[in-house]
């Protein structure tokens, strides 16, 4: 059994951790106020899922995901031991939907920014392309709509990304480096924000074009 850690308990960890849980995935849940704020959370949830200190569930995590908001990531990930760990930036420059919202962080890639702050870490793009209710729709998919992408430099990384992305019952369409492929679903990027997952020809296609 493979462990998924999540770093924040929002609105992104909620959708997903019960999804992971019931695909076979241990699943530890993790915040800044403690484990014990999280007890009912992990109680409503079927399947192995627990809470622990940041500290405790990256060191446990198989794979990591960033379930924070942009003006968290600082703090949040600070002082933990982020070497050789696979991580998942799920993170947008934004406050919220509207074109107001997004932060301005002086056109540079966010996961470089990203970077920064989880050094030593195996970072891969993902779970972004998308507000948060489509992959909640969607996964697992109904029909063959059903691609997520995924923009990563570590191929080992990236397949252990892809696997989970499986799991969850999708078809995981890997972008490249995270530099190059991580660009196409940032804000404002060719293949982010549609609304509604591509069926695999249509990715292709989109691709493509960009």
């Amino acid at each position: 059994m493979k462990t998924l850690g999540f770093l924040g308990a929002g609105r992104l960890a909620q959708m997903l951790a019960p999804k992971a849980a019931k695909a076979g995935w241990k699943v530890i849940l993790s915040n800044s106020r403690g484990p014990d704020t999280l007890a009912g959370l992990v109680q409503g949830i079927e399947g192995d899922v627990s809470a622990a200190t940041p500290a405790d569930m990256v060191r446990q995590a198989d794979v990591v995901i960033l379930a924070i908001r942009w003006p968290q990531i600082e703090a949040a990930t600070s002082g933990l031991d982020w070497r050789g760990k696979i991580v998942i930036d799920a993170t947008n420059n934004r406050l919220g939907p509207k074109p107001e919202d997004v932060i301005d962080i002086g056109g540079v890639l966010s996961s470089d920014v990203v970077a920064g702050h989880v050094p030593g870490a195996r970072l891969v793009k993902a779970f972004n392309h998308e507000p948060i209710p489509v992959f909640d729709q969607s996964l697992p998919p109904q029909g063959d709509a059903n691609v997520l992408f995924l923009a990563g430099s570590d191929a080992e990384a990236n397949a252990a990304v892809a696997g989970l992305l499986r799991d969850l019952g999708a078809e995981p369409v890997d972008l490249g480096p995270i530099d190059q492929g991580g660009k196409l679903i940032a804000i404002g990027g060719p293949l982010a924000n549609r609304f509604k997952l591509y069926t695999l020809p249509d990715a292709k296609a989109a691709i493509a074009t960009t």
